[in-house]
This record gives structure tokens, sequence and C-alpha cells, in this order.
């Protein structure tokens, strides 16, 4: 355990970062220890938050919005490699890495395997930005890598000491996101759900990045004014999932065809419209029955259904438990009052949405 504790030690991430606009300035470190920022309510709302901290691996949750335009710095006093998911505003940054530039935008992934750099970017008011990264060291970065062969490890990472890699968030890499964004436990469990979680993550990726990329379709060609109008897609959806617009109203609505909303939508988000409006419903559902204080069918109408055994049907597919059962489990206690709860799995029609 003490030689373990050593390499770790030795490894360990050593790098700060600051935030800056006028009046405000922050610096955090990141060094494999526990950090959360939260920034006055006059700058901006959201935080950024390590989740999981081993001295040579990081993974952090950076979810933020800013109300002015930041400036943001950063030192890397040891070579680290990072792993960097997109799920909100996209955005690019210096590096002092051979002067080059890098970028990410929404639905994209980023490998950054270098060493010893400054960073700089700038975040935009109003813009959504939301990221998971996993930061480590080379060496655990080697470790984690350690299955590959020769000729896969070249196909990964090139022959170059410095490399920087892109793909698409696929839905496979996007349902291991999100449970890591819904971790139920807390405590010692919770860490090691996490770490499973992490590891899984980092294992799709591979796998993905080293066996699927050719396989994944570029179905739609998408501008940055596109992505924007598709985040206000889901931004509508998001708010009005109980009674969501027609596929030709919402594309009318974000001045996009329906092709493109519909194609972009889902190399986006890893959803068609139709399943994130389930979506949306299935989690807003899950947090009523919790909270204990509705029936399962007054939670079903409250999430616009109108069939209860549709949504019975949906919320076990979802979640893999009746919706009584899972009210019950909640409050700890109770019989089972939902004897209409449908046996098999059916598919919910959605008002003003079109099946695809």
């Amino acid at each position: 355990m003490e030689h373990n504790a050593n390499i770790y030690g030795y490894e360990r991430i050593d790098a700060k970062k600051t935030l800056a606009c006028e009046g405000f300035s922050h610096t955090y470190r990141l060094d494999g220890g526990h950090f959360e920022i939260k920034p006055p309510e006059e700058i901006g709302a959201g935080a950024c938050r390590s989740l999981l901290t081993r001295g040579n691996i990081q993974m952090t949750n950076f979810s933020l919005t800013f109300n002015r335009d930041i400036q943001a710095n950063g030192e890397f006093n040891s070579p680290r490699t990072e792993l960097v998911f997109c799920l909100g505003h996209g955005i690019e940054w210096g590096t002092s890495l051979k002067g080059d530039n890098f970028g990410i935008d929404t639905g994209q992934s980023a490998l950054l395997y270098g060493g010893v750099r400054a960073e700089n970017c700038q975040y935009v008011r109003d813009a959504n930005y939301r990221f998971l990264s996993m930061d480590m060291s080379p060496e655990q970065f080697k470790r984690m890598t350690s299955g590959l062969t020769e000729e896969e490890r070249l196909r990964f990472t090139g022959n170059e000491a410095v490399f920087f890699n892109k793909n698409k968030i696929t839905p496979d890499i996007r349902l291991v996101l999100s449970q890591i964004w819904k971790c139920p436990y807390s405590g010692g469990v919770r860490e090691l759900y996490l770490e499973a979680k992490m590891l899984e993550l980092f294992a799709v990726y591979l796998n993905e990045s080293l066996y699927e990329a050719e396989r994944i379709p570029q179905t739609v060609r998408l501008s940055k004014d596109d992505m924007a109008s598709l985040q206000k897609a889901r931004e509508i959806l998001q708010r009005d999932y109980i009674e969501p617009p027609t596929l030709a109203a919402l594309a009318r609505s974000i001045c996009l065809n329906e092709f493109k909303l519909k194609k972009g939508f889902k190399e986006m988000f890893g959803y068609t419209v139709h399943a994130y409006v389930i979506e949306q419903r299935m989690q807003q559902a899950r947090h009523l029955l919790e909270q204990g204080s509705l029936t399962v069918t007054e939670a079903a109408y409250r999430v616009g259904y109108g069939n209860a055994s549709h949504f019975a049907a949906a919320f076990r597919k979802k979640f893999g438990v009746r919706p009584g059962e899972y009210a019950i489990r909640s409050r700890g206690a109770g019989p089972n009052r939902t004897g209409w709860l449908a046996d098999d799995d059916q598919n919910e029609d959605l008002p003003g949405l079109l099946p695809f």
C-alpha cells in the first residue's frame, strides 16, 4: 500500500486554473484532491466540482453559465492526459503545446495528451457550458491502455509525444455519462460506483475510438448556427415535455427544416426528439414518485400521460421496475396500490409528435 501511495504521489496531477473578469478572480487547483467552485450570483450560476479524486486521476463535472465574458488561464506543471466530453456549449482554447489551438463542440469528446503547458480560453456570457472531464497522469493513462497492442496504441494515439483526437459522443457513451451525473448513492458506495462508471466510460470510449469510429454515420453536417438551434430545440422540449410541439412546429420555431431537426438532434444528443420527450417525462415522474405525495395515476397525469398503462410500461422499460413498486421502495413501506399496472411493454403515443 505504501508503494502504491508513493507511485501515486509521484504521479499526482499538478495544475491550476484561474477564472477572471472585471471585479472577480478565482484560482483553483487540480491536484487529485476534492474541489468545488460556485461563482457569486452576480457572475453566474452552476458549479464546477470534482466527482472522483485519486491523486493521479480526477473526474470533474463542469456545469456553469456566466452572465459576463470570463477569461480562463491554466498552468499544468506536470504532464497530463485529459479526456473531455462536451454536452453543452462548445469551446476553443489556446495552448503552448506547439503553439496549437484546440476546440470541441457540442456532442463531441476530445482526448489531449501532452506535457507541461499553459492554456487559455474565454467563456462567453449566457452560454450553457457542460463538460465531464477525466484528468490523469501519463503513467496512469498507459496503465489504463496497457491491454492495447502496439498497433492499436499507434492507431489511437499516433507516434508523437503530443496529440489531440476528437470523436462524436455516441448513445452508449451518453448513457454512461447520464449514469455518472445521476449517481443514486452516497458515501463510500458512491465512490465505488463512480470509479466503476469512470472505468466503464473509458473502456467504451477506447472501444469506439479504435473499432467503431468508422461505423458511426455522419448523417448530417451541422453549422454552429444549426447546433445553436438544436440546443434551443432541446430547451423547448425540456420545458414543454408535457405537451410537446409537433415536429413541424418545433422545426419552425428553431428555423431548421424537419430533416435537419430529426437527424441533427439524434446526432448531437443521442436521442430522437420522440425519445427525448419520453426521457424528460420519465425523469420527472421518478422525482414525483420519490416525493411520495402522489399516486402513480396522478404522477402519470402530471407528466403528460392520459393512459396509465402506457405510463407504467414506459416507466418499467426505462427503470426496470413498475412505478408502483418504485414508489413503495422510495417510501420504504406500504402495500402495492397500483393493481392496474400493465405487464407488457407498450409503445406510448405522444400527443403532437410524429413517431419515427
